[in-house]
């Protein structure tokens, strides 16, 4: 499942919960779901709302607002939502009597439709999980930023380094050797394995990168690493 379908998932599970009469649901899902309100409030204002700016204070009522009055028959319940964020922020705008940062004929042109919502979740999604990656490779001592410069450019290399990084995301032996020791395990894989020790050692950062993102199920970046057309198949 996408970072997207996931998110409204929970959210839709919440708001059965809340509908069933827990009105401890809002609540429960609240830290998961502020982030996307302040996200669509942002996007309607055209520059960055944080907590405690008023329009967060809208968000907040508009969770409850869209809880209350969502039903499965108006769509997805994020796009719901997301439609009543914005909504009760154009309102605010309307009503207030000083000078406005935006026209209101820009916020009115500013209309969030189910798929921007979607690809705002999945951009979400994919800023977490790469924050996630971010901390796993610096246990590793590697920096993010030096993944691109030490993968392999021939697709041929490329192929090769990914089928050795599967092979230890699913051996469990080698697994472990990495996850405890906090490195490749290449003189296993060299000599029980029978991988090339020398493409093993050039690339150990792109082979244990990949293995990482299979071992912990990172979707966002799996999909990008093992789809990636780049490289040349020259020296």
């Amino acid at each position: 499942m996408s970072g997207s379908k996931e998110f409204e998932t929970i959210v839709y599970t919440s708001w059965q919960k809340f509908h069933d009469g827990n009105m401890n649901a809002i609540d429960d899902i609240y830290p998961e779901l502020m982030p996307f309100c302040l996200r669509i409030c942002s996007r309607t204002c055209g520059r960055y709302i944080d907590d405690g700016d008023e329009e967060a204070s809208i968000a907040r009522m508009s969770i409850i607002e869209a809880f209350e009055h969502y039903e499965p028959d108006k769509g997805h319940i994020l796009g719901y939502l997301g439609r009543v964020i914005h909504n009760r922020i154009i309102d605010y705008k309307r009503s207030q009597k000083r000078t406005q940062m935006l026209r209101l004929d820009d916020l009115n042109q500013r209309h969030l439709d189910d798929e921007q919502i979607e690809a705002l979740v999945e951009e979400m999604a994919r800023s977490e999980e790469i924050k996630r990656f971010k901390a796993i490779l610096n246990s590793f001592s590697i920096e993010f930023a030096e993944l691109v410069s030490s993968s392999p450019r021939q697709k041929k290399t490329r192929d090769t380094a990914k089928k050795i990084a599967v092979l230890i995301a699913e051996n469990q032996e080698l697994k472990t050797y990495l996850l405890e020791k906090r490195k490749l395990p290449a003189k296993p894989l060299e000599e029980k394995y029978r991988q090339d020790r020398k493409l093993i050692d050039r690339y150990r950062k792109y082979i244990l990168a990949a293995a990482l993102i299979r071992i912990y199920d990172l979707r966002q970046l799996k999909e990008y690493i093992w789809t990636n057309k780049g490289g040349t198949d020259r020296g």
